[in-house]
Parts: structure tokens; C-alpha cells; sequence
């Protein structure tokens, strides 16, 4: 559609229309003809950004502010008419005063050729301080082509060379704020933990090499466990018989890998082999409380009788199970199921208590899996036995077939590899798991029956 610039007529009201026909057709259009439209749009969503930029510079020319409230400034005008916080605020006045500095920026945004939130990259970063306004203009043009030819992240690549090298003092301070607000929040949040935390980048760049050791590392041993299986021979292979860059194996990866990544090779190496001091003679680990009879039947619920007579006594906590680190203030309930997941493959203590909560007996520490019957599993099974999983045996657990609470011998004939994943389902979802004339695992995944929530 195409509209003539000396229409007098046409309003806002008359886009509106347009963009409503436009969206009813969506449904008829076929993929090449949706794609076709994409670029369209993406070029008339920067006209319109044009549009608003050259509406927000004749408020700013006009003063029109003024007229509510004499003491008034653009930033608050703009906050308060367009409901915007004060930085868009800011970067809208900062885009209307470099069309007029600027008049071929101005000209590339209204061609469409160059979108909004590049322009605005290319102004916050070029407008930082007077040393960057100077150097600016010589390179505009240059900033131009590539934010039409280049998506925000690589132009934010260019942009910031070309700060650093006009102006590397600022660069220099830029790091020490970014070293001073260094920080990492832990908090139990819901049914979780939430970890959320902000490095300087060189403490950032030593998570980011850690992590991707862990997922290299990952991404090797499951193409090794893999290719065992099929017959392959050689390690470290990838597609097409050649290495997989890790640079891509990283990029790849999932937030679910990542996080796996993060506690099966960054953290349980710690914790395994004891690299943290202790606290009060304990290792740095984690610590589950669970009464017995929660094991042996986890989804009962208790007697509402008893549950009212442990509210009034103050020892309900000792029905239901916990997870706490033993070097830690931090701890949680966890269901029986998640303690009986956990069980499968642990030191485990028998401590027995009063039923106000008093320790009568404590049982000697023992190893669930003994480290030769775990080498046997891993001969035997080879990784996760979970039909089409490929994790290997380094990213397994050892899971009592027949639940160790109820009885279930620590033996080969009643052990299985099953990964974190899949070892949380096979729990969760009750999965039975049988072990063949030859001494092979096999999961029943049509017999599945989840536990009653």
C-alpha cells in the first residue's frame, strides 16, 4: 500500500486500520509470503520509530510542556504522557537532538534502513562523554552501514572497540565499577534455589570457562558413552568425523545442561573429594533427615490426629524429611520421594529418636553402593539405562530396583545407572524397573503409574 505525503487526511486512526487488515490476513498468507512481509515490517517498524523520534523533537521544540506545569521538563512531560520510565525518556529527547546533529542517521531511520534500538546503541555509547561526541562524527556513516547490515550484538561488538580505543580511560573505569558491584545472591525461593549473582569480567570470564569445561567435558563423555554403544571407536568424535568446536557445543547447550553442568562437574567434585574446610568436623555437603517410615511408604499421608498432636508439642518437622548443608545456615523440606531418590546412592547414618525428637542410638555411617559395585554397574549398564538416553556412567547415579528403605540389597541384581533426569522420574512416575535372565536392567516405561499428588 502506498500513501502519498500530500494526503491531508490521513490520521493515526487511518494505520490502525491498515495494521487491523493486516493482521486478518496473516492466517491466508503462505510461509514465503509471511517471511517476504517480515523484512517489510521490519523496515516500517523503523519508519514509525522515525515518526516518534520527529514527534518527540517538536514537544521538545515547542515547549508545549509548559503549559501544565511551568516548572516542568521534557523528561517528566514525556514519563507522564507516554507512561515511560525516565531513561526511555531520556534516550527519546537523546534521539530527537541527534536528528538535527545528526541529519544522516536521522535520514537512514526514516529509510527504514536502520531500527531503533541500534540507533539508540549507537548514541548512548557514542554520546557517553565529550572525548567519544568528538570521534563520533567522523565514524557515523560507518556506524550507519553497519547497523543496516549487522545485527545488535556484532554492531555492540564494534561499538564498544571503538570506544575502548577512542577513549580507553573510561574503559578502564567502566571495569573497576563493574569489579565494585560485584555480587552473588543464594536464596531458597518457592520449591527451589535461586541463584542469581553479576561478575566484573575477568571473574566472569573464569565462571564462564569453568562452566564450559563442564559442558565440554559433558558433551565429551556422552558422545564417547554413545559411540561405544553403536561400535564407534574413536573419542573425542563428532558429526562428519571431526571435533565439534567447543566455542559451539557451548553455545548449544540448554539452561537445563548448563545447570547440570554446573553441579555434576563444578560442584560435586568439591564436595566428593573434600576440597572445602569443614565446620564443626563435618564435611562441606549436604545433609538429608527422614523418618524411616517416609521411605517405606512416601506417599501416605500422616494421621491428622498425629499431625495436630506434633503442632501442639512442636516437633512437626520430625515427620517430614529435610535437606540442609552441613557448613550452612540454609535448609528445606523435601518430599519422601526426593529422599528416597536420594537415598538410592548415599552415606547413610541410622540414628534413632525419641518421638519428641531425643537421639537414643546412632548407627555407624555406611556406603549405599560400594565403589567396586558401582565399577560393576558401569561395566554392566554402560551410562543411563533409560530408553534413548546417552549419558554416561560419570553423569549417573546408582538406583535401588527395589528401594533401599524397604529392604532392597545393595547388589548388582538390584541396581540400575540412571541419570539425574531420568533417575527423578523413574521416582516420580513410580516406573518399574526389571533385570533380565542375563542380568540386564530394562524399564517399563508403559507401566508407569505417577504417585498421587
Amino acid at each position: 500500500m502506498t500513501i502519498q505525503q500530500d494526503t491531508p487526511s490521513l490520521s493515526l486512526a487511518d494505520l490502525d486500520d491498515v495494521i487491523d487488515g493486516l493482521l486478518a490476513s496473516v492466517d491466508g498468507l503462505s510461509g514465503a509470503q509471511a517471511s517476504e512481509r517480515l523484512a517489510q515490517v521490519s523496515r516500517s517498524v523503523a519508519k514509525l520509530s522515525a515518526y516518534r523520534v520527529a514527534l518527540v523533537a517538536k514537544i521538545q521544540a515547542s515547549q508545549v510542556w509548559r503549559d501544565k506545569d511551568p516548572n516542568a521538563t521534557p523528561v517528566t512531560f514525556l514519563r507522564e504522557e507516554l507512561v515511560v520510565d525516565h531513561q526511555e525518556a531520556k534516550a527519546d529527547l537523546r534521539a530527537a537532538a541527534s536528528f538535527e546533529r545528526f541529519p544522516e542517521l536521522a535520514q537512514a531511520c526514516r529509510d527504514g534502513r536502520v531500527a531503533r534500538d541500534k540507533m539508540d546503541l549507537i548514541l548512548r555509547i557514542g554520546s557517553r562523554n565529550p572525548a567519544r561526541e568528538r570521534a563520533l562524527p567522523r565514524f557515523m556513516n560507518i556506524f550507519i552501514d553497519l547497523a543496516a547490515g549487522a545485527p545488535l550484538s556484532q554492531l555492540r561488538r564494534a561499538l564498544e572497540l571503538w570506544a575502548d580505543q577512542v577513549d580507553p580511560v573510561t574503559t578502564a573505569r567502566d571495569e573497576d565499577d563493574a569489579h565494585h558491584r560485584r555480587e552473588l545472591h543464594v536464596v531458597q525461593r518457592g520449591n527451589g534455589v535461586k541463584v542469581d549473582g553479576f561478575f566484573g569480567k575477568t571473574q566472569g570470564m573464569q565462571l564462564i570457562a569453568a562452566l564450559s569445561g563442564a559442558l565440554d567435558k559433558q558433551w565429551r563423555d556422552t558422545h564417547n558413552t554413545a559411540g561405544s554403544r553403536a561400535g564407534g571407536g574413536a573419542r573425542g568424535g563428532a558429526r562428519g568425523g571431526g571435533e565439534v568446536p567447543v566455542a559451539e557445543r557451548v553455545a548449544a547447550s540448554t539452561a537445563a545442561q548448563r545447570a547440570d553442568a554446573f553441579i555434576d562437574a563444578i560442584i560435586m567434585p568439591v564436595l566428593d573429594n573434600k576440597l572445602l574446610p569443614t565446620s564443626g568436623g563435618a564435611p562441606a555437603t549436604i545433609c538429608v533427615t527422614v523418618p524411616l517410615t517416609r521411605l517405606q511408604n512416601p506417599t501416605a499421608a500422616t494421621n491428622h490426629g498425629d499431625i495436630a498432636d506434633r503442632l501442639a508439642d512442636g516437633t512437626l518437622r520430625l515427620g517430614s524429611a529435610s535437606i540442609r548443608a552441613t557448613n550452612g545456615p540454609a535448609e528445606s523440606v523435601i518430599s519422601s520421594l526426593a529422599a528416597l531418590e536420594i537415598s538410592c546412592d548415599a552415606n547413610v547414618q541410622r540414628i534413632v529418636m525419641t518421638p519428641a525428637g531425643k537421639p537414643l542410638d546412632i548407627g555407624r555411617k555406611t556406603r549405599v553402593i560400594p565403589e567396586q559395585i558401582r565399577a560393576a554397574l558401569i561395566l554392566r549398564d554402560g551410562g543411563c539405562i533409560y530408553p534413548m538416553c546417552d549419558k554416561p556412567s560419570a553423569w549417573t547415579h546408582g538406583h535401588h530396583i527395589q528401594h533401599w528403605s524397604r529392604g532392597g540389597p545393595t547388589s548388582l541384581d538390584n541396581l540400575a545407572l540412571l541419570c539425574s533426569t531420568h533417575h527423578h522420574k523413574i521416582h516420580t512416575d513410580n516406573i518399574p524397573i526389571t533385570i533380565d535372565t542375563n542380568g540386564k536392567p530394562h524399564i517399563h516405561t508403559g507401566h508407569q503409574t505417577k504417585y498421587p499428588t
